[in-house]
């Protein structure tokens, strides 16, 4: 008889996460798994012609203080804290504003900041009376911030990333995600543009060096009992195993997964029907992330910058030499873009680098006669969870059957939530946490 253990699927953060919480807590019995050939998922770094990106561009912060001591610790003195410099380009007024839009609407022409302004007035009032019953997010981004603001940014960037109508969407997800700033805030950054940063963000970290990537890497070098090239194909239930593409088959007392839910109708061949159906209704956009190697030093000051407007194909780019000068070559700069698509949203992936580029030249980012070194693409599936209105129901659904069956789902694709990777690692933590306290 094979000895059952707690087992792991997948060595992105949130597996780490969890595996590093067993190991703390003395336990013994627990494997993680990873198909991969390294550990991460996505908080990982590749490493073209002297250029770093990392896959899809990201950035750390939290308020979670112990997850913030864990990351400290790991990075030591690789660590680097820096004030955002995050903006939305405005093509039509040929100008940039301070990100979050509502929060700076200083330099944009007065019609629309007195729109923006009097939208916000009317608002409050409403909200005031008691008049604040959204139901959708298009309904909460012109009850909380005005008919201004959300028909200037809001509504039509939205529209850009989730590829959907806002009002087929939940907006339980914004908590951090979308900076709601008050109105005397709002109005003194309408007024001058010498005002404090809003935000989780407004303060971000990253490392010196490396890209992303040496987070999980220290990560799983203090975790035992991490395989890797070891691809699951089934979960077995009631039998309580896992199947994978080698041969090899493990019993789990608790089996914590952090793969996309959508993909449980593939491992577990005998879902109930609910659950199944639940987990076909998920859905979730991709990105497609262009990244460019530009033959100029310091291309612009920024950190990232978002597009609203049609003309633009993506509707964010970073400079990753701006987070740090290790990720490009001396005298180098890089792009990289994020385009979103999804099943109402087709990719039209032969067409993109192009309108990228000239997209980019518009913007007056790059110059006409610059030369781009190398041209890398990545193709991220699923990227983003889209909160459409079912979407809290069917989570719970599936995640409270899976805990019926000793399994705990985790990370952003596990609990199917739009988490950053503090969430993710939390998420991790907090599912080990709940497992000892059952045991």
């Amino acid at each position: 008889m094979h000895e059952r253990h707690d087992v792991i699927l997948g060595g992105g953060l949130a597996g780490l996460t969890a595996a590093y919480t067993l190991q703390e807590a003395g336990e013994s019995h627990w494997r993680v798994f990873e198909r991969g050939d390294r550990v991460g998922g996505l908080a990982t770094t590749v490493a073209v012609d002297g250029y770093l990106f990392d896959h899809g561009p990201h950035i750390l912060f939290t308020i979670d203080r112990e997850i913030e001591a864990l990351i400290r610790d790991l990075l030591g003195d690789n660590f680097h804290a820096q004030e955002r410099q995050a903006f939305i380009y405005h093509h039509a007024h040929q100008l940039y504003t301070r990100f979050p839009f509502q929060a700076h609407l200083h330099g944009l022409p007065a019609h629309i900041v007195k729109d923006c302004l009097v939208g916000l007035v009317r608002a409050v009032e409403a909200q005031a009376r008691g008049v604040f019953e959204p139901r959708n997010y298009d309904e909460w981004m012109h009850g909380f911030f005005g008919e201004g603001i959300a028909k200037h940014l809001m509504v039509p960037y939205a529209k850009k990333i989730w590829t959907v109508e806002p009002s087929t969407m939940d907006f339980s997800w914004i908590g951090r995600r979308v900076p709601t700033p008050d109105v005397e805030r709002i109005i003194e950054g309408a007024l001058s543009d010498d005002v404090e940063q809003v935000g989780s963000t407004s303060s971000f970290w990253y490392t010196r060096s490396g890209g992303i990537e040496p987070l999980p890497t220290a990560l799983g070098r203090r975790v035992k009992n991490v395989e890797l090239g070891k691809t699951a194909v089934k979960i077995e239930l009631p039998e309580k195993q896992v199947v994978f593409a080698d041969g090899e088959i493990v019993r789990f007392e608790h089996l914590i997964y952090s793969l996309p839910l959508p993909l449980l109708p593939k491992f577990i061949a005998n879902l109930p029907a609910q659950v199944k159906k639940a987990c076909e209704s998920l859905r979730y956009q991709g990105i497609f992330v262009v990244n460019l190697g530009i033959d100029r030093e310091r291309i612009s000051d920024k950190h990232w910058i978002y597009f609203y407007e049609d003309e633009f194909p993506f509707h964010r780019l970073s400079l990753p030499a701006n987070f740090s000068p290790d990720t490009v070559p001396p005298g180098k700069s890089s792009v990289s873009t994020e385009v979103a698509f999804s099943a109402v949203r087709p990719l039209a992936e032969e067409q993109a680098v192009e309108q990228t580029i000239k997209a980019l030249q518009l913007a007056g980012i790059l110059h006409a006669d610059d030369r781009i070194d190398l041209v890398h693409t990545e193709k991220i599936e699923p990227a983003y969870v889209i909160y459409d209105l079912d979407h809290a129901h069917n989570v719970a659904l599936i995640r409270d059957w899976l805990k019926t069956q000793g399994i705990w789902s985790v990370g952003r694709f596990g609990e199917w939530q739009y988490f950053n990777m503090d969430h993710s690692m939390r998420s991790g933590r907090r599912a080990v946490e709940e497992i000892l306290d059952r045991r």
